[in-house]
C-alpha cells in the first residue's frame, strides 16, 4: 500500500506521497485555482493520476487535508466560506473512487492534530491544536472518541468566540497572524514582517516586546475560553508562527492565568513539531 496525501488551502494544493517513517516523496506545490467548473477537484484528481504513472503505484490510499467543513464519513465538504469559490457540496468520494478505495478527508485543523499526536505521549489523554495564522482554527482530540464530530460538521469554531461589539470584531480578527499584522499596521508599522518583530523583541527591543506583550495576551484570553471548554491535557499551538518555539510562548504563557478564576490550572502548552507538513503526515496517518 502506498500512501498519497494532499493538503488544499485557499492559496497553495500540496501533495506528496507520505512514507511510513513520515519522510516525504514526490512533495509538490501548485497554486490552488480558482474553483470554477470543479478545478480543485480535478486539479487533485490530475495530480494523483500522476503520482501513480510516475511511481507505478498499486493500492493506492489517499488521505486529504483540506480548508472548509468536512462531513468525514461521505467524504465531502459540508461548508466553505466564500474565500474558496463553490466549494460547499465538492464529493471527493465521487472524483476519486475509481483511483483509490481508500480515501480518508479532514478539515486542515483536523489534520495537522493528527500528525501532530505522533509526538504526543500515550499517556495524554486529550488534546486541542490550536492554529494561528490567516484565520484562527481548532481541533479537539480524545483518545476514547478521537476527533470532535459536530452536528453539523464544524466543531472547534474559536475563532468567533470573545466578539467585542464595540470594536465589531472577534478573538480570529485580533489574536491571529493576520491580527498581529492589523495590530503593528494601525500603530503606523507598514508591511511588518512578523519573524523580524520576534528578532527584535528577543534582541531586547522595548516596542516590540510591548506589542507582542499585547497581542500575546490577546491570544492567551482565547487559550483560557479553551481550557474552560475543554480541559485538555495539552494545547499544541500550529500555523507559521509556530516555528518561533519558545519565542512564542514566552509572550502568551505567562498571560494565561489573568483570565480563569484563581488557582484553575490550565493546560501543557506546546508549539507544533511539523510545522507545514503537518497537514500532509496527518491527512494519512489513520489509513
Amino acid at each position: 500500500m502506498t500512501k498519497v496525501a494532499f493538503d488544499i488551502g485557499g492559496t497553495y494544493i500540496k501533495s506528496a506521497i507520505v512514507e511510513d517513517n513520515g519522510t516525504l516523496t514526490g512533495y509538490q506545490k501548485v497554486r490552488t485555482p480558482d474553483n470554477v467548473n470543479h478545478a480543485i477537484i480535478k486539479t487533485v484528481k490530475r495530480q494523483l493520476i500522476d503520482f501513480i504513472d510516475c511511481y507505478q503505484l498499486r493500492d493506492v490510499q489517499v488521505g486529504i487535508s483540506t480548508a472548509g467543513a468536512v462531513n468525514r464519513e461521505a467524504c465531502k465538504i459540508a461548508y466553505a466560506n466564500p474565500n474558496i469559490r463553490d466549494y460547499t457540496g465538492t464529493d471527493f468520494a465521487e472524483y476519486l473512487s475509481p483511483l483509490s478505495d481508500q480515501l480518508h478527508v479532514y478539515n486542515d485543523v483536523d489534520a495537522a492534530l493528527l500528525g501532530e499526536l505522533m509526538y504526543v505521549p500515550e499517556n495524554v489523554e486529550s488534546v486541542f491544536c490550536l492554529t494561528l495564522g490567516t484565520g484562527i482554527g481548532g481541533s479537539y482530540y480524545n483518545r476514547t472518541f478521537g476527533l470532535m464530530t459536530g452536528a453539523r460538521h464544524r466543531p472547534n469554531q474559536i475563532g468567533n468566540l470573545l466578539y467585542d461589539p464595540y470594536t465589531k470584531n472577534n478573538y480570529e480578527q485580533r489574536a491571529s497572524t493576520n491580527g498581529l499584522k492589523h495590530q503593528l499596521k494601525s500603530r503606523g508599522y507598514d508591511n511588518p514582517s512578523i519573524p523580524q518583530w520576534f528578532e527584535r523583541a528577543s534582541a531586547g527591543d522595548t516596542i516590540a516586546i510591548n506589542e507582542l506583550l499585547h497581542w500575546g495576551e490577546e491570544v492567551a484570553r482565547g487559550i483560557a475560553e479553551i481550557q474552560i471548554m475543554y480541559d485538555p491535557d495539552w494545547i499544541i499551538i500550529g500555523g507559521g508562527v509556530s516555528a518561533q518555539g519558545t519565542q512564542l510562548l514566552q509572550w502568551i504563557e505567562p498571560q494565561i492565568a489573568k483570565y480563569l478564576p484563581q488557582h484553575y490550572g490550565y493546560a501543557q502548552i506546546k508549539t507544533a513539531k511539523l510545522q507545514n507538513n503537518a497537514a500532509l503526515i496527518g491527512a494519512t496517518s489513520l489509513l
